[in-house]
């Protein structure tokens, strides 16, 4: 069983001068796998067409990209589990200038995943990183390869801490591995990441689907000014805050609701 496929063949090893180990150059996605399928695949194939534009990648084969993970999906023991998707420039000549004819690398990695929802169903504890995100608008939203800001904040995180909140200039982006949401004046706001952040599937689910979320810059007053808080990610879905710092938060009433809602559409 392959748990590496790179450009839809089996390989463990990227060249040395390949342009995303050297640089940075490229970009990556983490889907959840459940029944064979991966869960809102086209909300992730909608942030890789993004993230190349943006990146000023060549169009990609998304035909040819969706084969390649039905094929990897399919050579796996266990219908469920987690890929990530990593896109690079592939290599090039020396220095910083990208090749005018990249060859684009698509690596498929899968690893097993057992969600323990009996860790996060009762709330989790988020502390707050003194590492800043970067403020760059060119790569804001962008699930790029230079995650440094997220390593250094890791490091600042303790076990007993679901994440890390990370800032920039002075106002909250979201958590070091989620997104994060604040719930004040009945309506459920998560930072705008026109700067800094990632813009992650669940948020744009959320923002999508549902008329009570919205975005807004968020300084550090919302910790007090909320009623409820909750993160997520593509893992493990929308999971309660009940403890940040000193503040407390309820658990949503309506949480479960919303869960199912995400979970039901997931595979449509």
């Amino acid at each position: 069983m392959a748990t590496i496929h790179i450009n839809g063949q089996e390989s463990s090893s990227v060249v040395a001068s390949d342009r995303g180990l050297l640089y940075g150059d490229g970009f990556f996605t983490t889907m959840k796998v459940r029944h064979n399928q991966i869960e809102h695949w086209p909300l992730h194939m909608e942030r890789i067409s993004f993230s190349a534009t943006r990146l000023h990648f060549p169009a990609l084969d998304i035909q040819l990209l969706e084969q390649e993970i039905i094929h990897f999906i399919d050579s796996q023991a266990d219908s469920n589990g987690v890929i990530r998707l990593t896109i690079t420039r592939g290599t090039g000549a020396r220095g910083y200038r990208a090749p005018k004819n990249a060859a684009i690398q698509r690596i498929l990695s899968w690893s097993n995943f057992t969600p323990s929802f009996d860790a996060v169903e009762g709330g989790v504890e988020l502390s707050i990183c003194e590492t800043p995100y970067s403020v760059n608008s060119a790569l804001a939203g962008i699930k790029h390869l230079n995650r440094l800001e997220q390593v250094l904040a890791q490091e600042e995180v303790a076990e007993s801490c679901f994440d890390g909140i990370m800032l920039a200039n002075g106002q909250v982006i979201g958590g070091t591995k989620t997104n994060i949401y604040f719930y004040r004046d009945d309506v459920w706001l998560t930072p705008t990441l026109h700067d800094a952040g990632v813009d992650g599937t669940v948020r744009r689910w959320l923002l999508a689907t549902c008329s009570d979320f919205s975005q807004a810059n968020l300084g550090l007053d919302i910790l007090s000014d909320a009623k409820y808080c909750m993160v997520s990610n593509a893992l493990h879905g929308l999971v309660p805050v009940t403890k940040i710092g000193h503040h407390r938060y309820a658990k949503y009433s309506k949480l479960e609701e919303l869960r199912n809602s995400y979970e039901h559409s997931s595979l449509t």
